[in-house]
């Protein structure tokens, strides 16, 4: 009785592709690709970019935390490609440098003497740009290393990528430049940061 069934359902299978089914179950399968792998991207993205985004809207700095975490997990992921070359990028210079951008920062700021000036904004404007364009290409490298292996996106499909992380970017540099809309001074007091100036006085709402 199952094989029955079973050869039925091949069969209708079958005759669906033959009267024009089977493009749209191709086109379908497609597109069940697709979907996941691009909103894995750009939820991976949007997961890193959001955190430097806010806090540079709030406290107009990116923590040093966040620099030392990016470099951290790019180094270790540098390393083990260079370890496993047949994991690692084979795409060019692109993937290496982003892997190394952060090591490349951490260089630069232990050799520029500080003494105010143009050293310190250089060193504070290259923070800021590593932290928030570095941080979603190198999510984008790393799910490419370790999930989708060397298949990659098309042209379309990387627009909309970075079409959303860049807005979801703005939106979150947004909201720390608006935190006092919806925040309060005891809701950054409580999560154990810092009080950015501006800040709306009172208690840790239920956002906190």
């Amino acid at each position: 009785m199952d094989d029955d069934e079973t050869g039925s359902a091949g069969a209708g299978a079958a005759t669906g592709a033959g009267t024009g089914l089977g493009p749209h179950l191709s086109r379908s399968a497609v597109i069940g690709q697709v979907v996941p792998r691009t909103a894995v991207i750009a939820g991976g993205g949007a997961l890193a970019i959001w955190q430097p985004a806010f806090t540079l809207g709030a406290y107009n700095v990116v923590f040093y935390d966040q620099l030392l975490t990016l470099w951290a997990v790019s180094t270790a992921v540098m390393l083990t490609a260079l370890l496993l070359r047949e994991r690692g990028p084979r795409r060019g210079w692109m993937y290496w440098a982003c892997l190394a951008l952060p090591s490349v920062w951490l260089v630069i700021a232990a050799v520029v003497p500080r003494h105010g000036g143009w050293p310190d904004k250089t060193l504070f404007f290259a923070g800021g740009i590593l932290s928030i364009i570095g941080t979603p290409l190198l999510v984008w490298v790393l799910l490419h290393l370790l999930l989708f292996g060397e298949s990659e996106l098309s042209a379309r499909e990387r627009r909309a990528v970075i079409g959303v992380v860049v807005v979801v970017g703005a939106l979150a540099y947004g909201l720390g430049q608006l935190n006092h809309v919806f925040l309060t001074c005891g809701d950054f007091d409580i999560s154990g940061n810092s009080v950015p100036s501006g800040c709306r006085p009172g208690h840790a709402s239920p956002l906190g």
